[in-house]
């Protein structure tokens, strides 16, 4: 294979969502590499399908996402709203021991060579005192992600919005999310690099599996406000509510 020539894959923020997941690997089923940015199984209503996708994909590299590290310690969930609690619990006792041991495996944020691209990869949470790094982030937001890092290429994903940043030599890149568009969508959100060129690109796909699903939640049925809620952010495409800067990235044309 000619490395150079290759295709890559960039996928990030599946959240427990398979029916996005198969969506996207059906349409770049050609890819050469493959890379997840982090947020694999939780919390979404389909967690043990999303897993053993992912088990049968085995990603070249994956980096570990805030919602892995509660699948590898629930006791990070302890303090959440009974009803979050309710949702991940039994997401708990739905997923397969073979993705724990896959999750163990996770890598940190770094530097990652794939084929002659260098690039630096990261979850892209931030310190809670930083604000997140979205597309009108200053500055500083987007050096806490790489600091000291002196690769042109920075991934990373978290925020659920796909856009692409420069700040001096460097370009960081978010392919958005697979599983949990925020910006008012219904596509499943990623990227890929072919012959080492950047291409954001998006998917639809059937929403009905996904809803089904979570309305066959046993658990969530004494929270209705919170159920409802859930339903109407995948229906909707504010996977975290309809609000502000979200509304605002929708009218920008954000994904």
């Amino acid at each position: 294979m000619n490395l150079k020539q290759s295709k890559i894959l960039i996928i990030s923020d599946i959240h427990g969502n398979a029916e996005g997941l198969k969506a996207v690997l059906k349409k770049e089923s050609d890819y050469d590499f493959l890379v997840f940015l982090g947020d694999s199984v939780l919390s979404g209503p389909q967690p043990k399908e999303t897993a053993e996708i992912l088990l049968h994909v085995k990603p070249d590299i994956n980096i570990m996402g805030n919602h892995d590290e509660i699948l590898l310690d629930h006791g990070l969930i302890d303090k959440w709203p009974e009803d979050w609690r309710a949702y991940n619990q039994w997401a708990f006792n739905q997923i397969p021991s073979e993705i724990i041991a896959m999750t163990k495996t996770y890598t940190s944020s770094g530097n990652y060579e794939i084929g002659d691209i260098e690039f630096f990869l990261h979850h892209g949470q931030l310190d809670r005192s930083i604000p997140p790094a979205l597309p009108y982030a200053d500055a500083a937001s987007f050096e806490a992600l790489d600091p000291e890092n002196e690769s042109d290429l920075i991934l990373f994903g978290h925020n659920h919005i796909q856009f692409t940043h420069k700040l001096g030599d460097k370009t960081y890149i978010n392919p958005g999310s697979v599983g949990q568009p925020r910006c008012g969508r219904t596509h499943a959100c990623y990227a890929v690099f072919e012959n080492g060129n950047y291409i954001p690109r998006q998917v639809s796909y059937d929403q009905r599996p996904w809803i089904s699903a979570i309305e066959d939640i046993e658990e969530l049925k004494q929270f209705p406000d919170f159920l409802s809620w859930l339903k109407e952010g995948f229906i909707s495409g504010y996977g975290i509510g309809k609000r502000e800067p979200w509304i605002k990235y929708h009218s920008e044309g954000y994904f």
